[in-house]
């Protein structure tokens, strides 16, 4: 049985990101926002990488997905979730901001923020879905 059979809402998917096994941090994925990028990453959760920061702005971690433009956007708020289709990271936005290149919004962090914004290159962020 896939993933996407076990939410209790299909417009609405709870997720956590688990740092170093040690903090969790929650968030939800907002299908509206970008169907077929979220559709493509729920194949392929939990995804598991490094923590990168471009300069204050977000945190990312890489991954090897390789999805297109859906709905791009430049502005962000502080806890938006994107997806940098250029090099497949996915991204926590620390503060709001608008950034030079389009991204996907894909959803929200919605507790824990803060802890993203400490951390060193060599921790590493597990992100799945709340009921994994």
């Amino acid at each position: 049985m896939s993933n996407e059979t076990h939410f209790s809402s299909v417009s609405r998917i709870d997720i956590k990101g688990i740092i170093e096994k040690k903090e969790v941090l929650t968030g939800q994925l907002i299908r509206h926002l970008a169907p077929l990028t979220i559709s493509q990453l729920l194949r392929v959760f939990p995804l598991h990488g490094s923590v990168h920061y471009y300069v204050d702005v977000f945190c990312y971690i890489q991954t090897q997905l390789n999805i297109g433009q859906e709905k791009p956007r430049k502005k962000f708020s502080k806890g938006d979730i994107t997806l940098m289709t250029s090099s497949g990271s996915i991204c926590f936005f620390l503060k709001d901001a608008t950034v030079s290149y389009s991204m996907n919004l894909i959803g929200k962090i919605t507790s824990k923020i803060d802890v993203l914004a400490n951390l060193r290159s060599i921790d590493t962020l597990t992100i799945k879905t709340a009921v994994d």
